[in-house]
């Protein structure tokens, strides 16, 4: 029979009450402001359709709270700035993204117990941002400081304002070959549908092979897939019509099969839903990026080859509102196979009514590795607003191990 170890329910147990003890507190505090009492004259009623972020008045918050947006500059807005922070039983994890129109990057480090270290940093620069007349430029670097030694990217591409670009990178692994890649791309609209075609050369382990990609997509649906010669994807991802109704779904899959070289590679399949899209991380900028690839240079979501990345994957609780769902599978070389299973579900929400609740989310989450076999737990949490920041705070309970992981969120509105 498989035992499973319970060192970290122990090591952590005194998370627990520390972070009950600040989701109690913001419900109070959001309880205290409200009163409970209807809209004043002076404000408009509250939309049933839509889920605001928790927020309060509080004397100890006048004089950092900015209504909006931190700022008007086209160089920073929209952006945001983006903390998140990991504890679990095998490593805690701090990441730090600036997120803007000109720049795209961040900083992190994933602080391993009982071992080393990893740090990382990186960013995508468009600096012709604002001048259209100039076309597109967009040049990226990443860096990633691990126990095997330093690896490093570089990527760019630059596009003309009538669609064509031309672009390349090159990557340095301390472990395992070198990549380099060239690309060209034409990008263009026909009625509503927007195109996206590309073809490369890329070269691994002394290999050149030739790929491509293409993506289409209108308003609601894009499909879009192709290969580099050590991999090929695929996604399809949708986005419902908004309407007057409390739903509006929106769904995703991506498949990456990174069998296909001389290089050994594991293949994913990833699905992401919602049913209630409020942009983000289901929508298709940020979609194109997972789709086209590290190759793709998609501003929108950039992404490069070397993993850990700044460009962090947003939990299951921030794709959307109402009930949240995500399926995990990735089949290695070995023939092993690892799963996750997650919903959430925000069950104040679908009275329609808005109170302080309705910020509140539980759900579940099932895990199979090979180390551990199949284990499952639950979560909750809530998602509010402290002066300028939206926070987010969750832990994860798994009833198998006992391992207790904590997860806090924070942003700022550029």
């Amino acid at each position: 029979m498989k035992t499973h170890t319970r060192r970290g329910f122990v090591a952590r147990s005194n998370l627990l009450p520390m972070i009950f003890a600040i989701l109690a507190l913001l419900l109070a505090q959001t309880s205290s402001a409200r009163g409970g009492d209807e809209p004043s004259s002076g404000s408009p009623p509250p939309d049933p359709g839509k889920v605001e972020w928790l927020s309060f008045d509080s004397p100890l918050l006048d004089a950092w709270k900015v209504e909006g947006p931190l700022s008007d500059s086209p160089l920073l807005h929209p952006g945001k700035l983006d903390f998140h922070f990991t504890r679990a039983d095998a490593a805690d994890n701090y990441n730090f993204i600036v997120w803007t129109p000109v720049f795209k990057g961040g900083v992190g480090t994933t602080d391993v117990h009982g071992g080393a270290n990893i740090q990382y940093v990186g960013g995508f620069v468009r600096p012709f941002t604002g001048n259209p007349d100039l076309g597109d430029l967009i040049l990226g670097f990443h860096h990633v400081d691990a126990p095997a030694g330093n690896d490093y990217e570089f990527q760019g591409e630059y596009r003309l304002p009538m669609g064509l670009g031309v672009g390349g990178g090159y990557v340095s692994r301390n472990v395992g070959p070198d990549t380099g890649f060239g690309k060209i791309s034409y990008r263009n609209k026909v009625n509503d549908w927007n195109y996206i075609l590309s073809a490369q050369l890329q070269e691994d382990n002394d290999d050149v092979a030739p790929g491509g990609y293409a993506a289409v997509h209108n308003e609601h649906l894009m499909v879009a897939g192709g290969t580099d010669g050590e991999q090929w994807r695929a996604a399809v991802g949708y986005v419902s019509p908004e309407g007057e109704g409390p739903l509006r779904p929106a769904a995703e899959v991506l498949y990456v099969d990174n069998t296909i070289g001389d290089l050994p590679g594991a293949k994913f399949l990833f699905v992401n839903g919602t049913l209630k899209f409020g942009g983000g991380f289901l929508s298709h900028p940020a979609r194109l990026g997972r789709a086209m690839g590290p190759q793709g240079l998609e501003y929108g979501n950039p992404l490069g080859f070397l993993q850990p990345t700044w460009n962090r994957c947003l939990d299951v609780w921030e794709l959307g509102s109402l009930v949240n769902v995500r399926f995990q599978r990735r089949e290695f070389p070995n023939e092993t196979v690892s799963e996750k299973y997650e919903a959430v579900a925000f069950p104040f929400q679908f009275d329609q009514q808005d109170n302080c609740l309705d910020r509140v989310f539980v759900g579940g989450f099932g895990d199979r590795t090979p180390a551990e076999g199949r284990t499952g737990g639950i979560l909750a949490g809530i998602v509010g607003k402290l002066g300028f920041l939206n926070v987010n705070l969750a832990v994860e309970q798994d009833l198998e191990t006992g391992e207790t992981r904590a997860f806090v969120g924070a942003i700022a509105k550029l």
